[in-house]
């Protein structure tokens, strides 16, 4: 250190006076030549470092920091989707659904269904269903019938949502015959009758649809012995309807072998 008067380099460290404003002399410290008594201030060596130092392991952590942030995938861009990407399946379904194949209309409306590939469109699945469901096809029957109950897509009816999913219920669909059990049972759509009501939640059952065997049970309660065995009896005699759609005729085929093996015969009590 040397003296800003004399030039001497016998210069020591002075202390603060009470009168001193520290604040103003922040980054320096006060120094006193030895020879001329000279009192002056200079950078603090000590306070210098620290502040070097400081500053040094600001920008390492900026640095660091910048380094994982560009290095670290953004989660918003990875997680969405590109507005116009279509995935290769869903063109696929699209073209085979054009071309007039049941499943594949039945597909492609499923999948503007919620949970399906694209954006929710309840028209889009009407139309897809519609086509499916002139060719027999028991799912889209069902569905049809549920977007006309809900009224999505379509003007809400009760009457025709009945008349589409008794199709499906008559081709061994067993959530189609658990819904008409259910419009027998409260009259929506259709006269109501327990006997039809328990009647379906039986079919139903019989396929190991757990809501069906419910449903059974809670219209049971509602009957007396007579309308209950008169409904079993019913179960036991039931024929499916024949369909031109392939689907439609195995799960026609399965439905009748579940009804023989599963609803007691009543008449051998």
């Amino acid at each position: 250190m040397i003296c800003a008067r004399c030039e001497s380099m016998n210069v020591r460290r002075s202390s603060w006076k009470k009168n001193e404003d520290h604040m103003s002399h922040f980054l320096y410290a006060p120094y006193r030549c030895r020879d001329c008594k000279h009192r002056f201030f200079k950078f603090s060596g000590p306070f210098k470092l620290s502040v070097i130092a400081t500053l040094g392991l600001l920008a390492s952590a900026g640095f660091l920091a910048t380094i994982y942030l560009l290095s670290k995938p953004d989660p918003v861009i990875a997680s969405l989707p590109i507005a116009h990407e279509v995935k290769p399946n869903r063109i696929l379904i699209l073209e085979k659904a054009k071309q007039g194949k049941a499943d594949d209309q039945y597909a492609a409306g499923l999948m503007y269904m919620p949970g399906g590939d694209f954006p929710v469109n309840y028209q889009e699945a009407l139309k897809w269903f519609e086509l499916a469901s002139k060719q027999g096809h028991a799912g889209a029957e069902f569905n049809l019938g549920l977007l006309y109950r809900n009224g999505r897509g379509v003007l809400q009816d009760f009457t025709i949502a009945t008349q589409w999913i008794e199709k499906a219920a008559h081709k061994g669909y067993p959530e189609a015959q658990y819904q008409l059990g259910t419009f027998y049972k409260t009259g929506e759509g259709i006269q109501r009758d327990l006997t039809q009501a328990y009647v379906w939640y039986n079919l139903s059952a019989a396929q190991g649809y757990e809501p069906g065997i419910s449903g059974r049970d809670n219209v049971a309660n509602l009957m007396n012995a007579a309308e209950v065995l008169k409904a079993q009896t019913l179960s036991r005699n039931f024929k499916l309807t024949p369909s031109n759609h392939g689907e439609s005729k195995t799960l026609a085929v399965n439905v009748e072998n579940l009804i023989n093996k599963n609803i007691p015969d009543t008449n051998a009590k």
